[in-house]
């Protein structure tokens, strides 16, 4: 019994807590990526090593996404309540809030020209659904985009020439992203959207059967990429923007694969696994985890 309490100390004093890195988004020339650890934002060269930190503050900072410049990083804070779209200026820090909703608005993509941002909301819906909004990147009166009364629409991202978005549809997977496995409640749907004063919808996957969420764009407009859990555990997916077979692009048959987001250039996806940044090169179709290292005390304390 001494030797087996002895074994525990020593196993309880080597075993260094490794701090949860979640929601990675790369720069626009994926030298650089942003990251969320502590309820705060981080950054770190694309290839590891010491990560700082960029905002810290005891509210909750989410979701961050350089714009296309690379001048500004977007996020989503709760310091104002629910949870507002704010970016901070990357060369004099300069914070400023762009929403001023009560309910609770994700960041999802910046348009390709930097003009616009886009979230996603249930203020304007019904039955906690949500909807898809743009609000100016110099801020303005957040407008909808994508905003069918009876489905739920989020994670959207606007094609490189903006005339058209992709979105995940369908269920309460916005919300509930991070159940393991799926029902038929959760499943979600890629629809093509073309807005306008009568939006045109077009769907993109299949029919039910998959959790397909964040979608992002190819440079040129051609391709889609995602996750998808279609055949079982969660992996990165490509399908033709205009129609035809999607392709598997990750092989892994467990853990999981949340929030992937893709360089400006198209070079590579980051994403978040086993509690860690993985990066996916786009080129090669090899994936591996960023090695990080925090340096700097986080705002919020850590559970």
């Amino acid at each position: 019994a001494s030797w087996r309490v002895t074994e525990a100390q020593r196993a309880g004093a080597d075993d260094v807590p490794r701090p949860a890195l979640a929601e990675p988004a790369l720069s626009p020339d994926a030298r650089e990526i942003v990251f969320v650890s502590g309820a705060d934002l981080w950054t770190v060269p694309a290839a590891g090593g010491e990560a700082r930190l960029l905002v810290a503050h005891p509210a909750a900072e989410s979701r961050p996404l350089y714009s296309p410049d690379g001048q500004r990083v977007a996020f989503t804070s709760t310091r104002s309540g629910n949870g507002d779209v704010y970016t901070v200026n990357l060369r004099t820090g300069a914070l400023r809030r762009l929403t001023f909703d009560d309910a609770a608005e994700t960041v999802s993509a910046w348009s390709r020209d930097g003009r616009w941002l886009y979230f996603h909301s249930n203020a304007g819906d019904i039955a906690g659904m949500q909807d898809v909004y743009r609000v100016s990147a110099s801020g303005g009166t957040a407008m909808p985009v994508a905003a069918d009364r009876y489905a739920s629409e989020f994670f959207g991202a606007p094609s490189p020439d903006g005339s058209t978005l992709v979105v995940s549809a369908r269920g309460t997977a916005s919300g509930q992203w991070w159940r393991r496995g799926r029902s038929h409640l959760d499943e979600a749907e890629l629809w093509l959207v073309r807005p306008g004063s009568t939006p045109a919808y077009t769907r993109l996957s299949e029919e039910g059967g998959a959790k397909d969420l964040w979608p992002m764009w190819s440079p040129d407009g051609g391709t889609v990429y995602y996750m998808s859990d279609r055949t079982g555990p969660e992996n990165l997916w490509a399908r033709p923007a205009h129609g035809g077979a999607a392709t598997r692009l990750t092989n892994f048959t467990n853990g999981r694969v949340l929030w992937p987001q893709m360089a400006h250039d198209g070079s590579a996806i980051v994403f978040e696994r086993d509690f860690g940044v993985w990066r996916y090169d786009v080129r090669t179709r090899e994936a591996a985890p960023v090695a990080v290292t925090l340096r700097g005390v986080s705002a919020a304390r850590g559970v």
